[in-house]
């Protein structure tokens, strides 16, 4: 009886872990920033997403010696690290509850990378954010604001990561081993 509800639990630390995939796999082709434009004299106001792999959104221009533009860069990477931190744990997962096998050097790493992965994403996405916002600096008073914020991807990647991150500690205490 011990032992199946030791299996249903790793089962489930291991959906946890692949929800969590998912999650960060969706915020990598969602916006990654939410640019939004009120006018004080219509009342009205815009808003458009900027995504990781919008080619003509991600320029960066030369000016002479000097760089001018948002880099994705940083946050494909900081994607791909989660990406890789939550694969190891799935690995680890299948290994320890399918074949048996319990490798709890393999569950920290993956833990590590993932964890640093989701925070790398949210810096990331502040980043790419700041640096629209920085790019945007057109002052027009209060007849027109722009702001720029991080958007759903960059959360989703973050909280992606975070859940992976806890689902597969869990698997470490000796209450869900």
């Amino acid at each position: 009886m011990a032992k199946k509800k030791a299996n249903v639990l790793g089962f489930v630390l291991v959906a946890i872990v692949l929800v969590a995939l998912i999650l960060v796999v969706v915020g990598m082709f969602v916006g990654q920033v939410v640019g939004t434009v009120s006018s004080n004299l219509a009342g009205a106001s815009k808003s458009e997403t900027v995504k990781l792999f919008d080619e003509n959104a991600w320029k960066v221009t030369e000016f002479g010696d000097e760089k001018i533009g948002v880099s994705n860069v940083f946050g494909i990477i900081s994607f791909i690290v989660t990406i890789v931190g939550l694969v190891l744990l799935l690995i680890d997962g299948i290994i320890h509850y399918i074949l048996g096998k319990n490798f709890k050097i393999i569950r920290f790493v993956a833990i590590a990378v993932t964890f640093v992965g989701a925070i790398l994403v949210l810096v990331a996405g502040l980043t790419m954010a700041s640096g629209c916002e920085d790019l945007a600096g057109v002052d027009l008073g209060n007849a027109v604001k722009t702001t720029f914020t991080a958007g759903p991807g960059v959360w989703l990647g973050f909280v992606g990561g975070l859940v992976g991150a806890v689902g597969g500690g869990l698997g470490l205490l000796k209450k869900f081993a």
